[in-house]
């Protein structure tokens, strides 16, 4: 799927955000006041603007030397360098190549920031076996001005310079197909400035161009800090700036380093208008048809898109053309479209909340062809599969009443992300060791909010079985979801049974820790301390952890 599969993806915002089509339950009319959104407001991804492959990583090792890799910044440890395990091979931190691309947000012109890396996995952790290959994508947003002041106007060579990026939301993922990529960054976008969230973590970048030998490069550091003024404003204190390339950094030719901040944009990105001739194209202007309102044409294109993968397999081109349809009054093939979109249920985590939208919306279109049975069971699936949303709660509310809920109106095999080949789903899994190791296997692949699935079936199935790990590992998902309370609350579990002698000893150190960034988080910061101190007296080394605990409890 290529990059301008989803310049229109601000549509969804009629599918999944609000969670309602043009017709809700109880109206004979119908509406368009919540789909058709100004143009110029979509967060449309442009095509990529600059990039950066190359650069050579340097630390200041423990022993007084400098190591250096290429891409990679190598460990402060010296013994780690030298090691053969292919974790401590990647480095500190490392990237594949750097890109931005840009995007149209309230039209003001932002940077997207795109770093790919190399990561993995053992199979088996504790004994740092077998290890599995992955790629990642870490990727930022801010302000293009922010971003292109990376190097100021009036630069002075040997001289360090850093840009607080003032980050509007950034995320990082493992193993992600790329053709998705302009959308998750379109939908997280749009999805902070509906929620008026904060995004926990800020960018800076920290620039020292360097004349000397006759050669000019630039060294830098992407340096990702919590997004609060205490972590990130001693970085900015001026008096702090000789520190920032003391330790480590990367090394590149200045002019690529240059043509990657400093890249000749493109014009303001507009929706498809012109004659399509290909399936992105067929894609792009069946969504701007759409929005248009021209329901006949978009329906049209959509069925040209869907003639070609990834279009064919994907479930927003039905949920899409089911809509249309019912705008034309074609209520039986809409029908059939929701429910061919449904059957098309993505793997990508991105876009669960919004197939579980298709299931409400095909609710209200079994509302509105007087099947109020049938939208009642599909109000009451999206519920119980997920969906946090007020229209779907107020449809069963108002049209539910004496309903009895029986069983899912999808089936179960289709709730279940499909990157485990898994096809029964942890709720009706009676294999407590099947459900705990793929809990830990998507834990492992950051799949945390499907990992609380599958440690709640473990603990219903075996409540003592491996209590103590079982209630970290979910735990540390909830913490890694956001869901400070229920982590504490866990953890406090996973504690509990450690006094029951069922602990893993080594460790204590990350049950401490996790427990303590908890209730940092809840603004518990004196038992957050306590915590922290008890991690670091159970054996935590890590030098970033203890970095974040000196910078906390001071």
């Amino acid at each position: 799927m290529k990059q301008y599969i989803f310049l229109l993806l601000g549509l969804l915002i009629g599918i999944g955000v609000y969670g309602q089509y043009p017709v809700q339950p109880g109206q004979n009319t119908q509406s368009t006041d919540n789909l058709s959104r100004s143009m110029s407001d979509l967060p449309m991804v442009s095509e990529t603007r600059s990039t950066l492959e190359l650069a050579t990583g340097w630390a200041l090792q423990d022993n007084g030397e400098w190591a250096q890799g290429q891409n990679l910044i190598p460990w402060k440890d010296m013994k780690l360098n030298k090691s053969s395990k292919p974790s401590y091979k990647l480095g500190k931190e490392n990237f594949i190549n750097l890109e931005v691309r840009d995007v149209l947000v309230n039209n003001e012109m932002y940077a997207v920031i795109i770093m790919r890396f190399r990561t993995g996995w053992y199979e088996f952790p504790m004994l740092m076996e077998t290890w599995h290959k992955q790629t990642g994508i870490s990727y930022f947003v801010c302000k293009l001005s922010k971003f292109q002041a990376v190097i100021p106007e009036k630069m002075e060579f040997n001289k360090p310079y850093i840009q607080n990026l003032e980050v509007l939301c950034e995320n990082t993922v493992v193993n992600f197909d790329e053709t998705y990529l302009n959308s998750t960054v379109a939908f997280n976008i749009h999805d902070i400035l509906t929620k008026k969230n904060i995004t926990p973590h800020n960018l800076l970048i920290a620039f020292l161009p360097v004349q000397a030998g006759g050669q000019t490069t630039a060294r830098f550091r992407l340096i990702q800090v919590m997004n609060k003024e205490k972590f990130y404003l001693p970085y900015l204190d001026i008096k702090n700036r000789d520190m920032l390339f003391k330790s480590s950094y990367y090394e590149a030719d200045f002019g690529a380093f240059r043509s990657l901040i400093n890249y000749n944009g493109g014009a303001y990105i507009q929706a498809f208008t012109g004659v399509p001739r290909s399936a992105d194209e067929y894609y792009k202007r069946g969504l701007s048809d759409y929005a248009s309102g021209n329901y006949m044409q978009s329906i049209a294109n959509l069925t040209e898109a869907s003639k070609s993968p990834p279009y064919a397999t994907f479930f927003l081109t039905y949920a899409y053309r089911a809509n249309a349809r019912q705008k034309v009054g074609d209520n039986a093939a809409a029908m059939m479209d929701f429910d061919r979109a449904i059957s098309l249920k993505p793997a990508e985590q991105n876009y669960y909340s919004a197939w579980l939208t298709v299931i409400y919306n095909r609710g209200v279109a079994r509302f509105n062809n007087k099947d109020r049975n049938g939208a009642c069971a599909d109000w009451n699936t999206a519920l119980q599969f997920g969906l946090k949303d007020v229209a779907n709660d107020l449809a069963i509310k108002d049209h539910c009443k004496g309903y009895r809920f029986t069983g899912p109106s999808v089936p179960m095999t289709q709730a279940v992300s499909t990157n485990l080949n898994d096809v029964s789903g942890p709720e009706t899994t009676t294999d407590y060791y099947k459900v705990y190791w793929e809990g830990v296997w998507k834990y492992e692949h950051g799949n945390f909010a499907e990992a609380v699935r599958y440690f709640n079936r473990a603990i219903e199935l075996k409540p003592q079985d491996k209590a103590f790990i079982v209630y970290f590992y979910r735990g540390s998902s909830k913490l890694k979801i956001s869901d400070f309370s229920g982590a504490l609350s866990d953890l406090d579990m996973s504690l509990a049974f450690n006094a029951n002698n069922q602990g893993d000893a080594s460790m204590m150190k990350m049950v401490y820790y996790n427990h303590g960034m908890a209730n940092y988080m809840l603004g518990n910061y004196a038992m957050a301390c306590s915590d922290f101190q008890k991690a670091i007296s159970a054996g935590l080394k890590d030098p970033e952890s203890l970095d974040f605990i000196k910078q906390v409890c001071k």
